[in-house]
Parts: structure tokens; sequence; C-alpha cells
């Protein structure tokens, strides 16, 4: 899985450039129109409120990414319960009662 981690790195921080990207891109011109009907108001408020959701989520999980990369020890733990996997992952111990 090692030999995988600098694909997955490559992979994960394009996806996360192309999300920043289609996020923060300049609005087009054409759906900038003023309109003064209430509908078009509180469909643009609804709009807004989304993408401030998605901008907020965007960072949370560049974050959460950034932490990964430079913790990768750490996943195990979160993932895990009991100590089922080990701390290098050669083996894993499961125990089922009845049975040895």
């Amino acid at each position: 899985m090692i030999a995988y981690r600098p694909l997955f790195m490559v992979v994960t921080f394009g996806f996360l450039g192309v999300a920043f990207y289609l996020t923060y891109r300049p609005a087009r011109v054409a759906a900038r129109r003023h309109d003064n009907s209430n509908a078009a108001g509180s469909k643009r408020s609804r709009r807004s409120t989304l993408m401030t959701m998605n901008k907020v989520m965007l960072w949370v999980v560049t974050l959460l990414v950034i932490v990964f990369l430079f913790f990768p020890d750490r996943q195990t733990g979160l993932f895990s319960s009991n100590d089922m996997f080990t701390a290098d992952m050669d083996r894993c111990v499961i125990n089922i009662e009845g049975m040895t």
C-alpha cells in the first residue's frame, strides 16, 4: 500500500484542485442578471447559502486530507476498534468466540 501512496496523493490533490477551481471560479456575466422579482431574490439567497456551505465543507475536507497526509499512522486508530490491526499492518487478529 505504501508504494501507491504517492499516486493517491497526486490524485487527491488533483481532485482538490478541481474542486477549488469549480468553487472559486469567476461567475459568468449571464448569471449576474438582476431580476426584480421576489422569487429570484429568494433563489439567489438559497444559492448563496449553498455556496457558503460548499466552501466550508471544501476547506474542512482539505484540512482532513492534510492531517492524514502528515499523520498516516493515526488513521488505523480512527478506523479500528479493540486494537484489531497492528501498528505495522502486517497481520490482523480477529477474536471469534468459540473458535481457536
